[in-house]
């Protein structure tokens, strides 16, 4: 079924809310939140000095400057990163593929898309700068952009804080020791590093003016809309040389379909290659070949694995799901296919020890076959609970998007609400206590408690509200 783009109803109630929305979806592709869209009316009423509703034209006028698009692009974009995020990917580029960029005999052309602040770009300069030293002589080129002027005037300074200093990546320590200078609370790139990457501001609803071997495209298409998502998807693919690959970010994976990129899975790690023009009938590679192929996912087969809420309950009951979450550990080693019942009954189970490589894994593993609301709201805990609030919430909106009676992705979004705007946590309530009414399933998702007990706390919690 075809995704919709549902406009929460607190900017259907707003004529200025409702025009931005549609105009930024159309500008910048995403779909903005009502606590952003208010934001950005505010900024335009100061610049402009009008309101809305006196002067609909400028708004208009500043909305179609190139300069204020980058302006306003930073009240919806997160600038959530750090040095070597999400750390196999950058495993997979030197172990399996870079061995191969060296034999083409040229500078390996490489594009990290919304790259933030730039760490992305950094890291994988200092991967390759690091191997140009310790083997084949080679060169490579990186193109670095993002919509928000501000980060990428922080990319060219290249300083940092130890908040991009993560767990995550912390297996190449010995890299960025060598290219990272301590001074003081800060942590300075080495020159010859930041002149390896090429940063500047880009919209990438303009697509893309180059070919490159490798693109990062990590953690920015969920907040793109349905619609132009498949724009950016083959915007990217045209601007992939042959055999090119494309690592999008671990959540995202599942929502690609493409005609001229092949899905693969290797060393943990889902990622696209771009098959050669004369090959596409034999989904063959040639230049950059796989040592784990595996067939591209067809997108009528991502349901293959149903979900169901009492096997996943029997299963957790059994020892809290230990004996399960080690077979299906066993199972992805040996290429079987597990059901999908076991699988997010082994996710649940990872999460709750917090064995976040095992629970990543497994969960990457179900978004191939599935991309229901139980797997986004998986994906939205394992934000939740490694602190990634931003992207849990994004999750778990579309898992509501999805069902709107699994009323624990509702749960979350009232929760994650709570500290913002009070009549969005009113509304955030209501559609949560809704869903809640329209069934008492899914409590296996919510460590066992009754669906009665949280449609308690969030009466109590709603009257709490109407009393402030």
């Amino acid at each position: 079924m075809r995704m919709r783009n549902i406009i929460p109803a607190e900017i259907i109630a707003s004529p200025v809310l409702i025009f931005l929305y549609h105009r930024i979806e159309q500008i910048l592709g995403i779909k903005a939140t009502g606590e952003s869209l208010v934001k950005l009316n505010e900024y335009l009423e100061r610049n402009s000095e009008y309101s809305f509703v006196e002067n609909p034209a400028a708004y208009t006028h500043a909305l179609n400057s190139r300069e204020h698009v980058f302006e306003i692009s930073k009240f919806f974009t997160v600038n959530e990163t750090y040095f070597f995020r999400e750390e196999s990917h950058f495993d997979v580029l030197a172990r399996h593929f870079l061995p191969q960029l060296v034999k083409l005999n040229r500078p390996i052309q490489i594009c990290s898309a919304a790259t933030s602040i730039g760490c992305e770009a950094y890291s994988i300069a200092m991967l390759l700068d690091y191997h140009a030293k310790n083997g084949c002589r080679f060169d490579f080129e990186i193109d670095a952009f993002d919509i928000n002027v501000d980060a990428i005037k922080m990319a060219k300074d290249g300083r940092y804080t130890a908040n991009t200093l993560r767990a995550d990546g912390a297996s190449w320590k010995y890299i960025l020791d060598s290219y990272l200078v301590s001074n003081g609370a800060e942590y300075i790139v080495s020159p010859d590093i930041r002149r390896k990457v090429h940063f500047y501001p880009h919209n990438i609803m303009r697509g893309l003016d180059k070919q490159y071997d490798v693109i990062f495209f990590r953690n920015a298409l969920i907040y793109f809309s349905y619609k132009n998502r498949r724009v950016i998807i083959n915007d990217i693919a045209e601007s992939l040389a042959d055999n090119g690959v494309l690592f999008l970010g671990i959540s995202e994976t599942s929502s690609v379909s493409h005609p001229s990129l092949v899905s693969h899975h290797l060393s943990d790690v889902f990622f696209f290659q771009k098959m050669l023009d004369g090959e596409k009938q034999r989904g063959e590679s040639v230049r950059m070949e796989i040592p784990q192929p595996v067939k591209k996912t067809e997108p009528q087969k991502r349901m293959d694995l149903p979900i169901h809420c009492g096997e996943v309950t029997a299963i957790l009951e059994t020892e809290e799901g230990q004996p399960n979450a080690k077979k299906i550990l066993e199972t992805l080693t040996q290429g079987k296919n597990p059901a999908g019942s076991e699988l997010a009954a082994a996710v649940m189970y990872f999460l709750g020890i917090q064995d976040f490589n095992s629970a990543d894994m497994v969960l990457s593993y179900l978004e191939q076959y599935n991309s229901g609301a139980v797997t986004l709201f998986l994906r939205g805990e394992y934000y939740l609970l490694r602190g990634e609030t931003k992207n849990a919430e994004q999750c778990f909106v579309s898992a509501a998007g999805k069902d709107r009676a699994f009323w624990p992705a509702f749960y979350r979004i009232a929760s994650l609400a709570a500290e913002g705007n009070t009549t969005r946590y009113k509304y955030k309530i209501k559609k949560a206590i809704e869903s809640i009414e329209l069934s008492q399933d899914y409590e296996c998702f919510m460590g066992g408690f009754s669906p009665d007990y949280f449609k308690r706390v969030l009466t109590k919690e709603r009257v709490c509200q109407a009393k402030t």
